[in-house]
């Protein structure tokens, strides 16, 4: 469990630039959010969920060569403690039980605005940093 101290390590993986850049920029702002890095497609962030060890992944799920689906299915094998926020457009029931199904820890639509994600992201992996 983190303590006040603790920076959350957040990885940022999104097709979109604009929305990785995005992210970014909101999540500096919060005080003990740390993010430690971006990836635009799968396999790159896989390689660095390995590499860069970060407590949080916001994963979007279109991604290229391999889903967010695939992706979540594959971190949580090799890293169980991982906690996986998707990210998404697409918000119909199958998409979250999908979501669900492949081990993500939370689910939400992009267009739900920011602060929700803020929540997920400050509950994620026991955080208790102020925001």
């Amino acid at each position: 469990m983190m303590t006040q101290t603790s920076l959350l390590k957040i990885l940022l993986v999104d097709d979109a630039a604009s929305v990785r850049q995005a992210l970014r920029w909101l999540m500096e702002e919060v005080p003990g959010f740390q993010v430690v890095g971006e990836a635009a497609d799968g396999d790159t962030a896989v390689q660095l969920c390995h590499d860069l060890q970060p407590d949080v992944v916001v994963l979007d799920i279109d991604l290229p060569n391999k889903n967010g689906f695939r992706v979540s299915r594959l971190l949580k094998e090799t890293i169980p403690q991982i906690h996986i926020i998707v990210l998404s457009g697409h918000g119909d029931v199958a998409t979250r039980q999908l979501a669900a199904q492949v081990g993500a820890d939370a689910f939400m639509e992009k267009s739900d605005g920011w602060q929700p994600l803020l929540a997920q992201l400050k509950g994620a992996a026991g955080f208790t940093g102020q925001m």
